[in-house]
Parts: C-alpha cells; structure tokens; sequence
C-alpha cells in the first residue's frame, strides 16, 4: 500500500516490471469510488532524474487532467494518473467507428487529447503506443499512461513527434478505406490530401492536423466508374514509372523493337505471297486478239 496525495493506493495489478520503472492499476483504500489509477513507479537512478527535471521546470502534465500527482516513496518516483478500461483503439477501432464521421470525431478527439496530455516529445511517442490508446463507443480517447520509461529517448525534435501523431490519426481516418483501394494515393481527395502532407513537409503543428480534419468532409465523395478507374490506373502506372525507370524504358525499348520486326517480316512475307500469286506473261503474244508483241 501506498499513502500519498490523501490515498492509500492499493495494487491492484501489475503491468509491467523491468529494470527502469513498474507500472500498477491501483484502487484507492479510502475512498470506495470504484475508480481505478495507474501507477508509474521509476527506480532507475537516471530516469528519476530526467522526469524529476521535467515535472519540476518543464511543468509536465501540468495541464493534463488525467494527471493525480506524483510522491517518493522508498527512493522511488511515482507518478499517478486515472485510469480507463483498456477499450484499446487497435482492437475496437473497426467496430466502434462504423462510418467516416465516427472516424473524423475520433481522430479529431486523439488530437484534442494528444494537445491536453501535455507531454512532451520524449513522453509524446511513449504515450502514443498502441497499449496506451483506447476508444469509447461515442469515439472518444482515452489514455491509459502505460509508459515503459526503458523505451524512453530523450531529445525527439517536435517534427518527429507531429509525424508520429499525424501517422497514428490518419490511421483512424482511414478505417473504411484501408483494403478497399490498392494505396492511399487511391483514396478520396480529402483523406489522400492528409496522406500527401503526411509524407512531404509534414504538419508544423497539432492545430494544422486539427483545421485539417475538420475541413474534411463527413462523407468523402468516392470516385467511381470510368472516370475513377483511368484515374488509379494512372496513378499506378505512373508510380510504376517512377519507381522503375530504367526497367520501364528497357520493357518499352524491347517492345518497339520486336513490333518493328514484326511489322517487317509481315511486310515482306506478303509482298513474297503477291509475287508468287502473279501471273507471268513472258513469250505470250496473244491475249484474245490483243496483240503484246513490238510493233513495228
């Protein structure tokens, strides 16, 4: 049992030990609310430091209101945050989120909860591990702050943590669309704009991802007939192109060539036909009463 924040913390379960930090779900001894915690509890000397460092100047979690607190308790750091029945999203994702405009709320809600964490971006790519990400059937987010600090690699540029969030959201958005199209570049227009940013300069902020989700519309017109298929196959063949140049100019440089030849010999097999066909008048004088000799 742990007394600290004005709780008796009692382990309830445990989720993971290892050499860095444990983390626990507890219940609260004193206070039969049926509410449960999870419970990061850091023994490594290092780690303790850095996170000590970060909650003190840098005001981690300050904002987030999952956040309970954090005590030492026998030259452990412990920090406390609610926790949430692990709905994870990897797992219900597909049967909550039925159509697109449950999709785009849930993506718009990791989003939101990805902004109010208020983690940085070492804790930012812990947080986002598919154990810690779970989903209601309303499609709201909920994290459940499983984070294993032996993963932990301080220094992450933001840019790295944005791609990592713009991946994990997009991965939502996508749900009714991933196995029905051959690639994302095959999606419709407002999904595959998304991807298009995701893989070129990125987005410079969670707002963008934010603004950009919302502009997307509930339901994304789907081309279809003629008009969408000369538009895949395009875009297959010129990924194809691109991709294999060299491959690509030898296949059309070896094609020209035997139709070439091809051409050729036919060419020159008929006009063999023809001559053997033709009659020869030679040393024929007569034909009725025309007369094919000289004349003189």
């Amino acid at each position: 049992m742990f007394p600290a924040l004005n709780m008796e913390l009692e382990i309830v379960r445990t989720v993971l030990q290892n050499e860095v930090n444990d983390i626990y779900v507890c219940t609260d001894l004193l206070k039969d609310t049926g509410v449960f915690y999870t419970m990061i509890s850091i023994r490594d000397t290092g780690c303790r430091k850095i996170m000590a460092e970060k909650l003190n100047t840098d005001r981690m979690f300050f904002s987030n209101r999952d956040f309970i607190g954090s005590f030492v308790y026998e030259s452990r750091l412990n920090l406390v945050f609610r926790y949430y029945h692990e709905n994870l999203l990897s797992l219900l994702g597909g049967v909550y989120l039925a159509e697109f405009t449950d999709c785009k709320r849930a993506a718009l809600n990791l989003a939101a909860a990805c902004a109010e964490c208020g983690a940085d971006p070492d804790l930012g790519m812990l947080l986002l591990d598919e154990r810690n990400i779970n989903v209601t059937r309303d499609g709201d987010i909920q994290f459940n702050y499983f984070l294993d600090f032996a993963e932990l690699n301080p220094g992450i540029e933001e840019g790295a943590w944005l791609r990592k969030a713009a991946g994990t959201i997009f991965g939502i958005l996508e749900l009714n669309y991933k196995g029905r199209y051959e690639s994302p570049e095959s999606y419709p227009d407002d999904l595959r704009v998304f991807w298009l940013k995701m893989q070129t300069t990125g987005f410079p902020s969670l707002g963008h991802i934010i603004s950009t989700i919302r502009s997307m519309a509930d339901k994304p017109v789907e081309m279809r007939g003629i008009l969408w298929w000369i538009r895949s196959h395009f875009r297959r063949a010129k990924g194809f192109l691109f991709r294999n140049s060299m491959t690509a100019f030898m296949t059309v440089l070896v094609t020209v060539t035997l139709i070439y030849a091809g051409v050729q010999i036919y060419t020159r097999a008929r006009a063999h036909r023809a001559y053997e066909n033709n009659v020869s008048y030679n040393g024929i004088e007569y034909i009725g009463n025309v007369y094919l000799g000289n004349e003189e």
